[in-house]
């Protein structure tokens, strides 16, 4: 990885904001030079850890702001036993947020021989039923059948000439019908719940990076694990029910299954505009987990 510290004007900001940084301590946390992990000292000459997030985009900066700000107002708390950032300064004309920085290390699906992995997603669980749960209103207007709908129309269209005919059936028999989501309703969801966005002590789980969370539908969340890791893994999606708290109704199964397929032609769109061959597989992947997913037992 590259190494490309911040520009002066945002150290500037962070040191009249926050505590001025100590060089040495300055570390990259992502390959696209983004997030900074640093040691600030404040005025009284106390030292703390910090994060520095720059945005490529304003919507993800404010989406990001909006959330750490709102959703978790009194900073740092826990989130169904799982640590979230503190949000301590954001500035949008950098498009930078600064927040406290979670104990934990970057984690993966490789195994481990004391079922570390199983409690990891057993965490997971619990922390994604305590984040469906926030009490946050919905304000928008339409409903969200027909945000469903119109999100299929418009991802389905951006790579129907890639679909196979296996892969066209499932888009078209998947497809968010109001029969199947009438009276579906939004809450408050991470929109990228997967194990590149957890930190892990060992003990406890710590969420981060919700520059795309925003009310959705919750299913939303575990299509993106299906497809991460649940497909390669049934155990974990056991031990993540588990701490979930409860299983998915059969209504809900098939759901999921049409969340999985959105995911699909969301990531397949994305991969084929962006010649990204990750991303390409990932749409199929999930594609095909659509057609077959059933839980574990």
């Amino acid at each position: 990885m590259t190494r490309s510290d911040p520009p002066a004007d945002v150290l500037e900001f962070v040191a009249d904001r926050v505590g001025r940084p100590r060089p040495v301590s300055l570390v990259q946390l992502d390959p696209r030079g983004r997030v900074f992990g640093v040691d600030v000292e404040d005025r009284s000459g106390a030292v703390r850890p910090i994060v520095i997030k720059r945005f490529d985009a304003p919507r993800l900066f404010e989406q990001e702001r909006g959330v750490l700000a709102d959703w978790f107002a009194r900073g740092g708390e826990l989130l169904g036993g799982a640590r979230v950032p503190e949000l301590l300064a954001a500035n949008a004309s950098l498009q930078t947020l600064v927040m406290t920085r979670v104990a934990g290390a970057p984690v993966g699906d490789e195994g481990s021989e004391n079922g570390e992995l199983a409690e990891l997603h057993r965490a997971a669980g619990r922390c994604l039923a305590a984040l469906h749960q926030l009490p946050v209103a919905d304000r928008d207007p339409m409903p969200l059948v027909q945000a469903l709908a119109r999100r299929h129309r418009a991802w389905s269209r951006a790579c129907e000439q890639a679909l196979a005919p296996p892969e066209q059936r499932v888009v078209r028999t998947l497809a968010p019908s109001p029969a199947l989501f009438d009276g579906a309703v939004r809450v408050p969801c991470h929109r990228d719940f997967t194990p590149n966005n957890w930190l892990w002590d060992g003990r406890t789980l710590a969420l981060v990076d919700f520059e795309h969370a925003r009310l959705d539908l919750a299913l939303v969340d575990l299509a993106k694990l299906v497809a991460a890791s649940w497909h390669s893994d049934r155990s974990l999606e056991l031990a993540f029910f588990e701490g979930y708290g409860r299983q998915l109704t059969t209504r809900e199964r098939t759901q999921l299954r049409s969340a999985l397929m959105l995911h699909g032609v969301a990531s397949l769109a994305w991969g084929l505009r962006h010649q990204d061959s990750g991303f390409v597989a990932l749409g199929r992947r999930a594609l095909a987990l659509a057609e077959t997913w059933s839980p574990a037992d």
